[in-house]
């Protein structure tokens, strides 16, 4: 009877053990990398109410080593009037905290260069691990790189499965 229960004792620990290790290596592999659907909301900076125009879609792929890209078309705009977005992402603490930068260019309608975008991010991942929002600051560029406006945004993402 005694070696039973110390088998049984034993398989207990160690089905416990695995277990406890499987639940820590999910953990570990929840991560931003993947392709996203977003929506993105445009906010006044200083309320943080949103500006009166409707969320938009977007797409996002956060890529394995730390560059990303992105693409979505406010309303009211076309997609020849902006570039894809490039950039890079970072993880910041935790699992669930990111940040991220990226940048696309801009068009006007006769299809002449007139400046770029630069979007920088805070991102949180939900438990899930298959969903996250962002808070972001978004830099509209001249020609020269001069910053001529900004504004702010949030947006949140699903993971495309």
């Amino acid at each position: 009877m005694r070696k039973s229960t110390v088998r049984g004792l034993s398989l207990a620990v160690s089905f416990s053990a695995s277990t406890m290790a499987f639940a820590s290596l999910q953990a570990a592999e929840r991560t931003i990398v993947g392709a996203w659907t977003t929506s993105v909301t445009l906010l006044n900076c200083q309320s943080g109410e949103p500006v009166g125009v409707p969320p938009f879609p977007g797409l996002a792929t956060f890529h394995e080593g730390g560059t990303m890209s992105e693409f979505g078309v406010g309303p009211g705009s076309s997609p020849a009037l902006r570039s894809p977005s490039h950039g890079v992402w970072q993880r910041e603490h935790g699992w669930q905290g990111y940040s991220s930068t990226f940048i696309l260019y801009r068009y006007d309608s006769s299809g002449g260069f007139i400046g770029s975008q630069k979007v920088t991010s805070d991102l949180e991942l939900a438990a899930s691990g298959d969903a996250y929002v962002t808070k972001s600051v978004v830099e509209i560029l001249g020609v020269n790189n001069n910053v001529i406006a900004t504004s702010c945004a949030t947006s949140s993402g699903t993971r495309l499965e």
